[in-house]
């Protein structure tokens, strides 16, 4: 596991994107340049302090990996904690950010064709992986598939056009909209495994020969575009994902009100040390550890960063939701602590395996 640090940086841009998101740029000072460097595709964690106590939140890269800065996109959202606090900010003030950390970055070396399909402000992770595979591998082309509700609602428009002028023959942009109507009628509407199919039969596309493909947005949309591709015949290995939010469902809400009340031994290694504390099967890991002196590195508590990761070593436990672990990480006994529900009554935990 990498440990999660936490240092101030400075803000050295504000930039609006659109009438709801900004792009915030930090100075990377050279003491802390080993520690901020990333692979395109990865995230930050934000740690700021309000009147209701610390609060962290998770904002993906959208800078290309480099040694003098680092940006992230973050959407407005409206009563969002993190966007009122925002406002209070401005250039030269200080915020603290944690090391870069997930897995949505190319594990390929030199891949010839990449497909990247972005949502929303789901474009944010993109934008790095498409900036820096244009500029760092000059035989890559890239195949954009991009759904806003509209171009105004359309994040690093500006950019992206800028990209499409410079690489004419390496990068192909479809944007979709929702909410706008357009000449071409498939990029109507959201982006779907019809319309990808449809790209495909017109070779618009060509899923046959892709290296790797990228997908950033609603869980909808994810996981049914996933499904598509494995049906399709491309390798789970090939294919990686992102979500930015999930809201709890009303099924998971009746589920935890019914989890047994006993108490578990739960047993940790972290850091090179063994800790140990008691936690109910309903109750909050993060915030049990917490209250025996333990800090678990965590970003967004629902299931989606994998910040948290850890190995069961023994005894048995589940996850009450998964978004970010895949299917080998599972069956090697890997599991999100956020959402950890104990079923043994003894259950040790590694939190030094990677």
């Amino acid at each position: 596991m990498i440990k999660q640090v936490f240092r101030e940086l400075e803000i050295s841009s504000v930039k609006k994107e659109t009438e709801n998101s900004s792009r915030i740029r930090f100075d990377i000072p050279k003491a802390l340049t080993y520690q901020f460097s990333h692979k395109p595709g990865q995230y930050i964690s934000v740690q700021f302090d309000t009147r209701k106590g610390t609060h962290i939140r998770t904002y993906s890269i959208s800078s290309e990996p480099n040694n003098k800065y680092i940006e992230i996109g973050v959407k407005h959202i409206e009563k969002g904690i993190f966007s009122k606090f925002l406002k209070t900010k401005k250039t030269g003030d200080k915020i603290l950010l944690s090391n870069p950390e997930g897995k949505f970055f190319p594990s390929r070396k030199n891949p010839k064709k990449l497909l990247l399909i972005a949502a929303g402000s789901g474009i944010t992770p993109i934008m790095s992986i498409l900036k820096s595979s244009l500029k760092n591998e000059p035989e890559t082309k890239i195949a954009l598939l991009y759904s806003n509700k509209s171009y105004a609602d359309m994040m690093f428009k500006e950019e992206l056009q800028d990209l499409k002028d410079k690489y004419i023959d390496r990068l192909l942009v479809n944007n979709f909209f929702s909410q706008e109507v357009q000449s071409t009628e498939i990029l109507n509407g959201r982006i779907t495994k019809d319309k990808v199919e449809f790209l495909q039969k017109e070779s618009l596309i060509d899923l046959n020969s892709l290296d790797q493909i990228f997908i950033c947005g609603p869980i909808e949309m994810t996981r049914e575009l996933q499904s598509y591709f494995k049906k399709f015949g491309i390798s789970e290995k090939k294919i990686k994902t992102e979500l930015f939010f999930v809201t709890p469902t009303k099924d998971f809400k009746i589920k935890s009100k019914n989890l047994k009340t006993t108490e578990s031994k739960i047993d940790i290694t972290m850091d090179g040390s063994r800790k140990t504390f008691f936690m109910k099967g309903n109750g909050d890991f993060i915030e049990k550890a917490n209250q025996y002196g333990i800090n678990i590195p965590y970003s967004c508590k629902n299931g989606m960063c994998a910040t948290c990761r850890c190995k069961v070593i023994s005894g048995k436990a589940k996850m009450r939701k998964n978004y970010s672990l895949e299917e080998w990480e599972i069956k090697k006994g890997f599991i999100l602590s956020c959402q950890l529900e104990p079923v043994d009554k003894e259950i040790f935990l590694d939190f030094d395996i990677i």
